[in-house]
């Protein structure tokens, strides 16, 4: 029998069907919360804090502070840097490439994106760009790319500059202030009454920096600005550090390694205490300048006691190292989206099945941060620019689209895979074009030089085992048509008499 409270009462006194509607609803919540253990009341989850706010509310004025222990977890922890690596070199590499549909787009591409011209400090191309866009991403949750226009390029180059900014140049003091057009402006980004992104306020320089003045902020228009970061929920403003699961565990792993180092630093320590058993020693209670107190262990010390005094030390219960530590390590990795044993350098427990299957896995993971954030919210925007900027400036007469080719994913057996590939094109399962692809090359490039490579081989008159036009993979003589139309069959060229 549901137990009414004196609200309930007073509900069926004023309305009896507002006040049975009222206990029914209840009723119903409760039966509900049954279901779920995480939904019913009781011990385990008395002291669970949780809240029904949306992404922004939920994150908040959380966003710097998470921020600075991301960033100060990579400059000083080790695991951390190592984990940023892992992701930037796995999924940049040595950069996504674009081809476009003529080749003199590509070429104008390449003569810009190839070099430093891109980058408005002049610094790296396109694709140490992509890594510092990436980079930024994980460790500070988001990034800012924005246009410029420059005429202080050489000729022939596309005047197209970008600007790489950290997340702390948005002005997060606008927050709840209305925009020019009527829409809100949520954590620095303004909007329209129909909920369109229409411009950012930025800082003139970075909050955190040397420059002596005050700051101010400028609104800077949104088709000028790329705001790249991974969308966790629907109407997600602003992106969060990819550390934000694993910063407290991996602080306290760092206390907890600096603590067992220190731990064998004592151990190391190794000292001898000799107790004045005569008692012609120095009484208690005096002390002179050649029988100093002992407050510090040296390795080696060799020190005397006077009467009466003992040393003792204190023994902190010892924990399993290496299991304890293999188990951080692998909450760290499984929550940054790394395999432990990328992370950490350990393959001891693994053999090349569970390898593969982890590396795999990754794969998944690198697939995901490329063809969901990098390639549509950084290289097909920058793209477009590109080509708005070149015909802009005369270069080309219509913008075209491009295609996005990534490094590929090294093979664990390279003979296995091979022939695999080969199977695949043979059965038509695969184009050769899709195998090249796949191996992070541009086909038109890797067919021109292939072909290049065949034409010098027969000028010189070599006939290699891998070539099959000639050779089997057996390394025999293949038949090829002869001057008169026919077939001829050649021996292999160890057979010859020659």
């Amino acid at each position: 029998m549901q137990q009414m409270n004196w609200l309930d009462r007073f509900a069926l006194a004023i309305s009896p069907q507002w006040g049975q509607n009222r206990i029914r609803a209840r009723v119903v919540a409760q039966e509900l919360a049954r279901h779920y253990e995480a939904a019913a009341g009781g011990r385990r989850t008395a002291n669970w804090r949780s809240v029904a706010a949306d992404a922004n509310v939920a994150a908040g004025g959380s966003l710097a502070l998470l921020r600075g222990h991301a960033r100060d977890l990579v400059r000083n922890n080790s695991w951390a840097t190592k984990g940023l690596r892992v992701i930037t070199t796995n999924t940049v590499g040595w950069g996504i490439s674009a081809k476009a549909d003529t080749p003199e787009l590509t070429s104008l591409w390449r003569a810009w994106a190839e070099r430093t011209h891109c980058d408005a400090d002049g610094l790296l191309n396109f694709y140490g760009l992509e890594a510092l866009v990436l980079r930024t991403v994980v460790e500070s949750g988001e990034v800012l790319v924005r246009r410029r226009i420059s005429r202080n390029v050489p000729k022939g180059i596309v005047p197209l500059k970008l600007q790489v900014l950290e997340p702390d140049f948005i002005d997060t003091t606008k927050d709840g202030l209305t925009g020019d057009n009527g829409g809100p402006i949520i954590q620095g980004v303004e909007y329209d009454r129909d909920g369109v992104r229409v411009a950012y306020w930025l800082f003139d320089r970075h909050p955190g920096s040397a420059q002596p003045g005050s700051l101010t902020s400028r609104r800077v228009d949104a088709k000028d600005i790329l705001h790249i970061f991974v969308i966790l929920r629907p109407g997600q403003v602003r992106g969060i550090t990819w550390f934000a699961p694993v910063i407290v565990n991996l602080k306290d792993f760092d206390e907890y390694e600096d603590a067992k180092l220190m731990q064998q630093k004592i151990a190391a320590c190794f000292s001898a205490f000799v107790t004045d058993i005569d008692g012609t020693g120095t009484a208690v209670g005096e002390q002179s300048e050649a029988d100093p107190l002992i407050e510090t262990l040296e390795p080696g010390m060799i020190s005397y006691l006077r009467p009466g005094q003992s040393v003792e030390f204190a023994t902190p219960p010892v924990t399993g190292d290496i299991g304890f530590s293999v188990q951080m390590l692998r909450k760290a990795a499984a929550g940054l989206g790394v395999p432990y044993e990328m992370l950490t350098g350990d393959y001891s427990q693994v053999n090349f099945s569970s390898a593969r299957m982890s590396r795999l896995d990754f794969w998944g993971n690198i697939h995901d941060w490329r063809w969901n954030m990098l390639v549509p919210r950084l290289c097909d925007p920058v793209w477009d620019w590109f080509c708005e900027t070149a015909e802009i400036a005369g270069f080309i007469a219509a913008p075209s689209l491009a295609s996005w080719t990534a490094p590929p994913a090294p093979m664990l057996e390279p003979d296995k895979e091979g022939v695999a590939l080969r199977k695949l094109v043979r059965s038509g399962a695969m184009t050769h074009d899709e195998m090249v692809r796949e191996r992070g090359y541009d086909p038109e490039t890797h067919w021109e030089e292939y072909a290049e490579g065949l034409k010098r081989l027969d000028k010189l008159g070599i006939v290699l085992d891998s070539d099959p036009r000639k050779t089997s993979d057996a390394g025999l003589m293949q038949e090829r048509a002869g001057a008169g139309g026919g077939t001829k069959t050649e021996k292999p060229a160890e057979d010859s008499d020659e």
